[in-house]
């Protein structure tokens, strides 16, 4: 499909007021009327340009599912809503499309969402252009960058990844839903989902890697092939460092979301549960909500945190100790 712009009320309103003007114009067809000069108005009656709305408030009337940040801004996505975008100053929603989207991540210029019926956007952040395509049938549940590209996950051991030719089939012989995959290379990301399934990409393909766990896992991050860290139903955390390990939670809640920061992973869930891991020192955070945290992400220092319970959503900024949030989570 082709890109399309994101729309502004503005635009709109002017091509209503073309409109109205073509209009009067037409009632006077071959009719040359000469114009007769009117004094200037003073300057407090002269018109002044209407402001773009405030769409600000509305980004937080949408299911907020996940979120990232370009160089330039915010994005936030939602699943069954429209699109938010911040660029440090305000919150606008560029785009009230209902789209059904559950994972976003971004490059220094360009969003990839996915989501259900094999619906990847890609929101190009410098052209301002939104460009939707459907790759196949399966659901997607979990997308990453590469250096290269992008790989995306989802039902039935969907993997699919971007390259300069599109989006193509990347592996064969996988039965499980894949919630969630993390890339480092062409040859190396992993990749987890239902019943504890987890699979490490190698230079011979996906191999399965047993996690001890049954449950099914939501979320994973991690710098390297070799250190990553999985979260899943019933607060369950996983630890990869040569093998699978689990680590106590404290909480039997469905965690949602996990990224790294640093040396710090942070996890959130269901309730508004939100931990740090450092090691396997487990920390609990406040971040004053209940609402469910479907997605994390980080953007320079600071941590990022996306939810929504019911018609009320939320975005969380972390900064060291201190947190700023928007909308009515």
């Amino acid at each position: 499909m082709g890109r399309i712009p994101f729309s502004t009320t503005t635009a709109l309103i002017a091509a209503a007021v073309m409109l109205v003007v073509a209009i009067g114009a037409g009632a006077a067809v071959g009719v040359i009327a000469r114009p007769t000069p009117s004094p200037t108005p003073p300057p407090s009656l002269l018109p002044t340009a209407s402001p773009e709305p405030d769409t600000g408030p509305l980004v937080f009337q949408q299911p907020l599912s996940a979120g990232c940040a370009t160089d330039e801004a915010v994005y936030v996505v939602s699943n069954g809503g429209g699109i938010g975008r911040f660029d440090g100053q305000r919150w606008q929603l560029i785009d009230s499309t209902l789209r059904s989207l559950v994972a976003a991540v971004c490059a220094s210029d360009t969003v990839i969402a996915v989501g259900p019926a094999g619906r990847i956007l890609t929101i190009d952040d410098r052209a301002k252009t939104i460009r939707a395509d459907d790759v196949g049938f399966n659901d997607f549940y979990g997308v990453s960058l590469l250096p290269d590209g992008a790989l995306a996950v989802g039902s039935r051991g969907t993997v699919q990844r971007q390259t300069s030719a599109g989006w193509q089939p990347y592996a064969q012989g996988l039965e499980d839903d894949l919630f969630a995959v993390v890339g480092f290379s062409g040859s190396s990301a992993w990749t987890v989902g239902s019943g504890g399934a987890s699979y490490r990409l190698e230079a011979a393909g996906w191999r399965p890697f047993p996690t001890g766990v049954t449950t099914p896992l939501r979320a994973l991050t991690g710098p390297s092939a070799t250190d990553v860290l999985a979260v899943g139903d019933g607060g369950t955390i996983i630890r990869f460092d040569g093998r699978w390990q689990t680590l106590v939670s404290g909480v039997d809640t469905t965690l949602l979301a996990a990224v790294r920061a640093g040396t710090t992973t942070y996890v959130a869930g269901e309730g508004g549960v939100a931990l740090s891991i450092e090691g396997s020192q487990v920390k609990r955070i406040d971040l004053g909500t209940t609402c469910a945290i479907r997605g994390a992400f980080v953007h320079g220092n600071e941590v990022w945190f996306v939810g929504s319970e019911g018609t009320h959503a939320g975005v969380w900024r972390r900064v060291s100790e201190r947190v700023d949030r928007w909308g009515t989570c």
